[in-house]
This record gives C-alpha cells, structure tokens and sequence, in this order.
C-alpha cells in the first residue's frame, strides 16, 4: 500500500472534474456564481459551452473569472438584474488534458426577480358557528417554493389541531367553527429561504356569529372533502423526491383521517403521517411505493373517502457504471454502462465530449467495446442515459499505456480467524497489463476462491488450514507472503476488530477481568478492564393482598435479581375476570425502592394483580398473577355525558348520550332510566322509561318545542346522582303557514321596501331561521330566474334594490327553517317608477318621499271615501289620485298602500291613468273640497252666536217634547271623517 502513492504521482493522470456546477436561480447579481473544479495531471484547462455552443467568459466585460487554481468560478461585475437575462441557459463545463476530456453534467442558470408583496385590501369574514371556511394565503408567484406560517399580530404561530390546519396550498382550512375563532389578525407570512425573506400578507378579520337562538344546538354534519375535491385523484412523482398526500375534511364533530394501502400494508419505514394525520408523506418515494391509497374520514354523522392513484416514474439512475482502468495496447476493452428509470433511458457514448464514431461497437444493452486499443485510444468516455425526466452522465478513463507488474500488498500480513469463519487473504497487484496473480496448488479445494483482484478466499477455515501462503505474479519473480492462525470453536465468539475485542453472545460466563497487551520489540504496556454483565431484571415473586377495604387493598411482593442494574420502578397491572374483551391493564406505578402499593378498587369486579420490574434495560417478565380478589357492588356514582337529542324525523324526540364503561356500573342489573317533559304546558311531571343502552326515541310528541331531558344511571343497588337537564328539540318539519300583511312601499325607481307581520312561532315547526322574499322573473318569457332575498328571524321588513325602472314584478314572502320553506304568501303584483331622475329632482317634482308615503295613504283613503261615498270595503280604497297643494305642486300623485285587517285585501292595485289626472278635474274637485271647508266654518259661526239665556231658567223651565233634540239629529254629534 505504501508504494501507491508513490506510484500514482510517477505517472499522468486524465482528468477529473472534482467540483459539478450546479443549478442556479439568480435573484441578485451576487448570486451568479458558476464553479467547475477538476484535477489531473498535467492540470487540466477548463472551459464552458452554454446551451451547446462555446461560451468564453473571459473575453465577456460584464464577467470575471477566478484564479483559483482548478476552480474556474465565474461570476458577474453588473449591477442590475436586467443584465443577467442574458446568461439565462444550459451550462456544461470541460476539463482538458493530454489524457482526454471529461464532461460535466448540465447545469441552468435562470434569472427570477425576488417576490413582492402587492397592495391589498384587507379582508374581512363572516361566518356562522359550526360552518366550514377556508382563509387564503395567495402568495406572490415565484419560482421558489414557499414556506408558509399562520400566525397572529404579536407573531405567535396559530393553533393547529385536528379541527385548524394549513394546506399544502398554504391556506387555512377550519372543518368547522366556533365562537373562539372570531379575531381580527390572521396573518400569513411567507418565508423564502432562497432569498431569506418573509413576506407578511394583509391580516385577515374573521368574524363566528352564534346560533340565532341562545338555546340552538349546532347541528352535526357529515364529514366533506375541502382539499382535495371529488373521490379520486391522481398523483404523479418522481423516484427519489419527498410526497405528500393531503385530506383536508370538514364537519362536526372534527373527522378522524385513516389511511390505507390497497395493494398491502404501509411501512413505518417507507411512511408518515403528519399534519394531524391529514397528510401521507413519502420520504424518498420508490416504484414500489406505487398504488392505490385511500383516506377515509368518519365522524358520528357519517364517512367519506378520497383515493390517490399514485404513479412513481424515474429520472434515469444508474444499475452499472463503466470502471476506469489501464489497458495494454492489443487488449479489447468492454465498457459496460446499465442505467435504468420510467420511462426506460436511452444510452449514447462520447468520447472526449465528442459523439462515437469509427471501429466502436456499441451493443444493445449500452456496453462500448473497443478491440485491440493502441495508444491512440488513451481518452476519457463519457456514457449518457436519458429519459424525458433528466439526463445523467458519468466519465470512464481509458489509458492504454505498458508498465511493470507490482504486488501493492506488505508482505508478512498475519491474520486471525476462528474455526468455521470465511478468510480473506489480500494481494493487490498492479500494472499494465493487468498482473495475473496463481496459485494453482490451491484452487483444487471447493473452498478456496481466488478474485478478480488477486485476493484469496477460504470459507469455512480449519486448524488444517493454518500456516503460511504465497502470492506470486506470473511469468515475474514477484511474490507475497502471509501467515494464517485459526482459533478453536470456544474463541468463536471473541473476535478482534484492530484494537478491539467483541465478544458475539455475552453470557454470564464471560464476566471477569479482561487484560490488553501492548507488545514491542523495545518494551510491553498492558491495561485492564472488569466486565460486569448486566441485565433486565427478574419478576417479583410472592404477591400478597393485605388490608382490603371497601374500594381499596394493598399489594405487597418480593423483588427479584435486578442483574447489576437497579429497579427504577414497579408497574402495578391488573385483569377483570368478569370482562373477556380485557386483557391485562396497568393500574399504577411505584418507585423502585418500594415493595408495596396501595391499589384503588372499583366496585362489583373480580381482581387479579400482578407486577412487572423495570429497569435501564427493560422490563421483567410479569410475576405470576396474584389471588383473586372480590369488591361489593354499590349504587352508580356518575350519570351519562354528553346527554343530547338528535331528532331528525318530526313528532320524534330522539335522546342518545354516551355510553358509560362498564366498569362504572357498580352493580347487576345496569340501566338507563331516562326522563323527559315539555318545557311549557306540562307542568311538573316527567315521563319515565328505561333502556340499556342509546339512543331512546320518543314517538307522537306533537308539535315542535322545547323538552327538557335528563338520564341517570340505576342498577339493583340504588340510583345514580340527581342529573341536570338539558334542553332538547324533536325533529323539525316544514312551517305550516304564510306570512301575513304582505305589503311594499315603493322607494324609487329601483328600490323597494318589503313588510310583513311574524309568523306564530308555533306554524314554524323547528328553530325559525329568517324568511325569505321570493321575486320571480319580470315576464313568463323571459329567462331570468327568480330572485331570493333571506333575512334573519328578527327582520319583518327588507329593502330589496337592483330592480329595474318602470317594470311589472311579482313578489312574495315564505317563512324558513332548517328542514326547508313554508308555503308561499300570496302574490303581490307592483310596478317600478320611471327612472331617471334623482332624489332631489323627484321631490321637486312633487313626488311623496318615502317617510311620508303612509300618511298621506291614510289622509287619501279617508278623505275620497267622504267625498265620493265609498264605502271602506271598495276597491278605491287602495288608490286615489290627489293634488296635495300648496305642499306638492305641479304633478296629481298616485299613492299605493296595502289595506290593513279587517279590509279584505288582495294585492296593491296600480291607479292607471284616466281624466282623473287631468287638469280640468283636480281644479273641479279643488273648488268643492274649498266650498265645503267654507261652509263648515259658516255652521261654527252660526252655532257660536246663538240666544243668550240664563242658564238657571233652562234648567228649571219646561221643555216641550217637541222641541227636545233627538240625540240622532243633535248638531254636536255630526263628526267629519277626513
């Protein structure tokens, strides 16, 4: 070996390319930096081609190349980006001397500009508790890929949970909310490791409302896809590259994810989950890996299921690479080069970078072959596999040169086997040609190998074996000697790897005190070292029960051999004899210094007890099972959780909670008595049954409403605590009734505004959630489809917009609850103004404002059925054409108003035009209202300027009964409607 060196600097070296440029995304001009380090002898010259032509970065003024010897950096002098756009491509670098040309792979310069934030609105949120939503990140585009951190305004990361999680889109997905998410800073921050940037994107305001009613339940919901969407996807990767498969799902309660292979069983080695289980990740994936992976996610509401087709194809890699060797001139040389991937790779030679060409012979498996080399076959080849995935390159050295045989191993080299182990005799030669090592004397024996690299096997060695061997070099007086000692079958176990002993199988017997020598010519040192054998401990022995009492006893036992190693603790287990689905469980742990435990006890079980010691090497075999020990059974002490109704069906109370462990049931004869009453009109009684396990459902409970409901826990031995109720709710049916007193007041040429008087909360059947405004289409003809506007359960008016001027519509107003809509209210027909003008100019117009539209309804309606004699059930009273001087002048009105109970009303009846409005008329109907204001003012006067008489007198003077008033026909009682 000491020779090689030697050797090695004695001769030329071709050259080889050390440093690989690699790939490169420039986004400052301190990042264009390309490097290619070779070395040989005589040192090569490098140079560079980029996208296939000769690339002299030398003679470039914007460039600098280093003078770092066999380094050949180059890099930019420019100080602007858009400079650099001109170095965009595909670089490959070559490394020259006499001995041929080696290639390095391919390598790409691309130029990105750093991202930026752009200017944003800050966005706000708004959603219902127990709803899904997702927040988005939308980071800025970039050829780099993001790191994305959710986090709050004082830079503290976002709780994630089963329920909270980040995409691998970088957004922020809730499978359901609740009233705790409600803030104002959610904030996406964007790292960028490349540039060593974060980018903060505006803060998010997100805002739960609570259900409309303080005693509303949040209805459960089945598990749904957010991320990915549909059942089945398709997923392509790369041999080698890290995989992530996502399951974002929604619903409430929060989904539990599985995962599942369906060509076999997932690897802890190959697989893990992260991301609270929602994600799958392949560390290096394989073609193995490829299949069919489902993730399932199922609450108490339902499942749902999501399948990958995962498709793994390969960049080409190499199954067997070409060896670099010295050949003599004559010698036909095979260079074998195997390479495989997906799709298979095609494979092509060059030779100093320049492609194959002459006597070669290229065969179908990718092998070159050269016969009978000279020395002008000295070269440097260069096999390339390629696939649409990538392209990989590898150098061989071919050095046809004549030199002398040498033997590189020391001769006298000792080695130390024991019997039935494989030796391993060396003898490295070297030269050109190839030295040819013999030892035919020895081959006739099955287990002797003699190796392609001179080396001698022998499998199975025996004493007969020892001795010395000979390596010699053909047709030379070369030769190597080396000594072979083989041990007896006890020293099997003790080997010796340079200064260390191992000793395979450690026993008891091999504890003592162990002695190294150090052994020279000039002096001996020595050491010695004590091995002591540790090891798990024994189990305890001799378990006793002491001191029972009613919900308690006290195990005591005897410590086993802890085998060097103290006993850090003891682990109390126990078994239930009356449960077969149990098997041992751990009850309790004690120090190691403790050989008792006190153990508490649930009532009406059979205990065994045993312990397991436990030490820094593990644990002990468990003791044998203590005797069997008995407790009393006694009332329950705890009710049910989680006690609830989950009605779906109307007319039926539904009342399920969780169930309680068995070992909680403290007696025979466990049930459940479960008790429910109508929160109003049943007064105080409850209705009792029983049950043994959930839900109990309870059928004809009549009209939707309020139940209160509790379940207590009973067996032979007594009740359970008194439990609280809880309100719950029968299933929900669609509403009864209509809204009444639909009516619309017009606010302009494209608003209106909607009312409508409550429903009885009795009609609505389930929890009222708002009502809804139905606006079909103007015309059967046309396409437009009906316009919904939803309210809250509150509201008994809407301002509806976006009408269109001058245009006949329909409306009407259903009521709604979780379970769907009512019937619909009756039509209501109405017309637009025109458009046109604005607010100001219609009031100067004369048009009624909005505000004072009902009065003047009211004045109108009152004051035509005086004048014309109408009586209120006529249909004029819900139009009347007007002029309402001095207040509004130049137009007559029209005014439209629903009729309130007790007047039947059918609809708003549109005044359509007649002599009504025309001048003429309104002056007419001007005159009389006049005249009659007149007259009224007259019969004042007169009746105020009657006789004067002693008011005694008429009290005490006769009156005849002729002259009395009838009280039908008494002045005073006149009264004018207006």
């Amino acid at each position: 070996m000491k020779t090689l060196p030697v050797l090695v600097l004695a001769v030329k070296r071709p050259p080889v390319i050390t440093m690989q440029p690699e790939s490169v995304t420039v986004f400052s001009v301190e990042d264009l930096v390309m490097r290619c380090k070779a070395s040989g002898n005589p040192p090569p010259i490098v140079r560079w081609t980029k996208d296939g032509l000769e690339f002299n970065q030398g003679s470039d003024p914007e460039l600098k190349v280093s003078e770092v010897t066999a380094s050949f950096p180059f890099y930019t002098l420019s100080n602007t980006m858009d400079s650099l756009k001109q170095y965009q491509g595909k670089y490959v670098c070559y490394a020259s001397n006499e001995l041929g040309t080696a290639v390095s792979n391919e390598a790409l310069l691309i130029t990105d500009v750093p991202p930026t934030l752009q200017k944003e609105k800050k966005v706000h949120v708004k959603s219902e508790q127990g709803s899904s939503i997702v927040l988005k990140c939308n980071p800025p585009q970039s050829s780099m890929e993001p790191i994305i951190h959710w986090m709050d305004w004082r830079l503290h990361h976002i709780q994630l949970s089963q329920r909270v999680m980040v995409g691998k889109d970088g957004n922020l997905y809730f499978a359901h909310l609740t009233t705790e998410d409600s803030r104002d800073d959610y904030t996406c921050n964007v790292q960028y490791l490349a540039t060593r940037t974060i980018l903060p994107k505006e803060p998010i305001t997100l805002t739960v409302t609570a259900c409309e009613f303080s005693n509303s339940v949040v209805r459960n919901k089945r598990p749904q896809m957010m991320r990915p969407a549909g059942s089945h996807s398709t997923y392509h990767a790369l041999r080698g590259q890290t995989v992530e498969l996502e399951c974002i799902v929604q619903g409430l309660p929060t989904p539990d994810v599985t995962w599942l292979w369906k060509d076999g069983e997932m690897s802890n080695n190959r697989t893990m989950k992260d991301m609270f289980d929602r994600r799958l990740r392949f560390s290096s994936i394989s073609e193995s890996d490829a299949g069919e992976y489902q993730c399932r996610a199922n609450n108490s509401q339902g499942a749902i299921t999501h399948t990958y087709t995962v498709i793994v194809e390969a960049g080409p890699y190499w199954t067997k690479e070409p060896v670099s060797q010295l050949y003599a001139p004559g010698e036909t040389v095979r260079l074998d080069c195997q390479a495989d991937g997906i799709p298979s790779p095609i494979i092509s030679w060059t030779i100093n970078g320049i492609p194959v060409s002459g006597q070669r012979i290229l065969t179908t498996s990718g092998s070159l072959i050269l016969n009978d080399v000279n020395f002008g076959d000295t070269a440097i080849y260069q096999c390339q596999a390629s696939n649409k995935h990538g392209t990989i390159l590898t150098n061989t050295n071919v050095y046809v040169i004549e030199l002398p045989p040498q033997i590189l191993t020391e001769d006298g080299n000792k080695y130390t086997l024991t019997e039935s182990q494989k030796a391993l005799l060396e003898c490295e030669t070297f030269g050109s040609p190839q030295p040819k090592v013999i030892c035919d004397s020895l081959l006739a024996d099955p287990r002797v190998n003699l190796l392609t690299n001179g080396g001698l096997e022998i499998s199975n060695v025996t004493h007969d074996d020892e001795g010395f061997y000979t390596c010699s070099v053909q047709n030379t007086n070369l030769s190597v000697n080396a000594e072979l000692e083989v041990l007896s079958e006890y020293f099997h176990r003790y080997t010796l790897e340079g200064p260390d002993l191992i000793i395979a199988n450690v026993g008891p017997d091999d504890e003592g005190v162990y002695t190294c020598q150090v052994i020279t010519k000039l002096d001996m040192a020595e050491a010695s070292g004590t091995l002591t054998l540790c090891d798990r401990p024994d189990p305890p022995v001799l378990l006793q029960i002491t001191d029972p009492k009613r919900r308690a006893v006290t195990l005591s036992w005897t410590p086993g051999d802890d085998h060097n190693s103290p006993v850090l603790e003891y682990v109390v287990e126990f078994e239930d004899q009356g449960s077969k689905e149990r098997n041992w469980e751990e009850m309790k742990r004690v120090s190691g210094n403790t050989e008792r435990a006190s153990l508490p006890l649930w009532p009406n079980m059979s205990y065994r007890f045993r312990v397991i010691a436990v030490n820094d090497l593990g644990k002990s075999d468990p003791s044998k099972p203590s005797e069997i020990h008995k407790t009393s059974p006694e009332a329950p002490e705890n009710n049910p959780e989680d006690v609830r109704s989950e009605s779906t069906d109307p007319d039926n109370l539904v009342i399920t909670w969780e169930e309680m462990d068995e070992r909680d049931f403290h007696g025979p004869e466990f049930r459940y008595r479960v008790l429910w009453r109508r929160v109003l009109g049943s007064g105080p009684t409850w209705h009792i049954n029983y049950t043994t396990a959930p839900p109990f459902i309870v059928n004809d409970v009549g009209n939707f409403s309020a139940f209160e409901i509790k379940v207590q826990a009973v067996n032979e031995k007594g009740d359970g605590p008194e439990p609280d109720p809880v309100i719950g709710y029968p299933g929900e049916d669609v509403p009864l009734e209509a809204p009444m007193d639909v009516g619309v007041v017009l606010m302009n040429s494209t608003t209106i505004k909607v009312t409508w008087a409550a429903v009885d909360k009795k009609t609505v059947r389930g929890h009222l959630l708002g009502y809804k405004v139905l606006i079909p289409g103007r015309r059967a003809k046309e396409s437009e489809s009906t316009m919904v506007v939803e309210t809250g359960a509150n509201e008994e008016k809407k301002v509806i917009s976006d009408l269109r001027p001058y245009s006949h519509y329909t409306l009407a107003v259903t009521v709604f609850n979780s379970k769907g809509e009512g019937p619909a209210s009756e039509m209501l027909s109405f017309k637009t103004n025109e458009g046109g003008e604005d607010e100001k100019e219609r009031k100067n117009a004369g048009e009624i404002p909005p505000s004072e539209s009902k009065m003047l309804c009211l004045f109108c309606s009152r004051f035509c059925s005086l004048l014309y004699h109408v009586r209120p059930s006529s249909s004029f009273y819900s139009s009347c054409t007007f002029i309402l001087s001095p207040f509004y002048k130049k137009l007559p009105h029209s005014l439209r108003f629903p009729p309130r109970s007790p007047f039947p009303f059918k609809g708003v009846t549109e005044v359509q035009p007649s002599f009504a409005t025309q001048g003429w008329f309104i002056g007419v109907v001007s005159a009389i209202v006049l005249l009659l204001l007149i007259l009224l003012i007259l019969c004042f006067i007169k009746r105020s300027k009657g006789g004067k008489y002693s008011v005694k007198d008429k009290e005490e003077g006769p009156m005849d009964s002729e002259a009395r008033p009838m009280k039908d026909e008494t002045f005073g009682e006149y009264r004018f409607v207006i």
